[in-house]
């Protein structure tokens, strides 16, 4: 029998995705190192020139972390039987998460058998809301763009690739991207295909949604890397809290992300904001240099966030 995902399991999740942006935080500041010269580019935006332990290219500073899946085609240093600066508690944290992913997995699966396409639209959009949505809000702002038109608001891009074609596994991601981004409702087509062999994928791969588009420390690194760091005020705030909330407020045309987020969630760490962003520094004071310059006024500000993250677990009851 597939447990029931309670408000608490959420919160335990909530909590786990802010505490392994601050273990990649005093991991970078500790023990990171810049990626050899053939390799630079990769990490660097066309803007930057340094390297940047934060708002890196694709999230790919995360990436090569011991706490990130690694990049193709680059090399990570890790030493046995931990990486530097990497601990037991750390190494717990990545299992955990793992583990309540697979969880999750499996709650939308049989959800899909009995047929219950709502229960398994929520689970889903709660995951990619965690995950990637208040990122999308607060750091990247790109709610919207200007278009041709200069009279009319377009929907900013999130990718290369914007179709919403429910066939592939891009299109059904770009799709609940765009849901979790702008309030929308996901369509019973895109549910329903969730856990079917997609097209596009090569002989013996990972071949449906769950199994390769719901994971925590794939796609969507750049939130890992680019905060923020937050939870919710009370309880758990479910997706279709937030939603609402986009929806009252006229949302993205109208409204701004803290006016969304604010209260729904307490705020710890955003990037956009000192002591992460410095607007003086080099690279906004997101390259490695300049956050080592500042690492004793950072580590006062994440050791206060991880007292409090402790404190908040200590009190989940299921």
């Amino acid at each position: 029998m597939i447990p029931i995902l309670t408000d608490a399991f959420w919160r335990g999740f909530e909590l786990d995705l802010a505490e392994i942006k601050m273990s990649y935080l005093n991991w970078a500041l500790g023990y990171a190192r810049e990626p050899e010269e053939q390799y630079r580019h990769l990490f660097l935006w066309p803007e930057q020139t340094e390297y940047c332990a934060v708002n890196s290219r694709y999230g790919r500073a995360f990436a090569i972390s011991p706490l990130g899946p690694g990049v193709r085609g680059v090399p990570r240093i890790l030493n046995r039987p931990f990486p530097r600066g990497i601990d037991e508690i750390d190494v717990a944290l990545k299992a955990r998460l793992n583990s309540n992913t697979q969880r999750i997995r499996e709650s939308i699966r049989a959800a899909l058998q009995r047929k219950d396409f709502k229960q398994a639209r929520q689970i889903l959009l709660n995951f990619y809301w965690l995950k990637l949505g208040p990122h999308e809000l607060l750091f990247d702002h790109i709610q919207f763009s200007q278009g041709d038109d200069p009279d009319k608001l377009e929907k900013g891009r999130w990718g290369l690739d914007e179709s919403e074609k429910w066939a592939t596994l891009t299109g059904i991601r770009n799709r609940v991207v765009n849901v979790i981004r702008y309030g929308e409702f996901l369509q019973t087509d895109y549910v329903k295909r969730l856990n079917r062999i997609l097209p596009g994928f090569s002989p013996g791969s990972r071949s449906n949604f769950l199994t390769s588009g719901v994971s925590w420390n794939r796609y969507g690194l750049c939130a890992f890397d680019c905060g923020p760091i937050l939870w919710s005020r009370k309880g758990f705030v479910h997706f279709k809290q937030v939603k609402k909330r986009m929806n009252e407020l006229g949302w993205p045309y109208e409204s701004y992300a803290r006016q969304i987020l604010k209260p729904l969630y307490h705020i710890a760490l955003n990037y956009r904001r000192s002591p992460i962003w410095m607007p003086y520094e080099p690279e906004q004071g997101y390259s490695l240099k300049s956050m080592r310059r500042r690492g004793l006024d950072l580590y006062e500000v994440l050791d206060g966030i991880s007292d409090e993250i402790d404190r908040l677990r200590n009190r989940i009851t299921e």
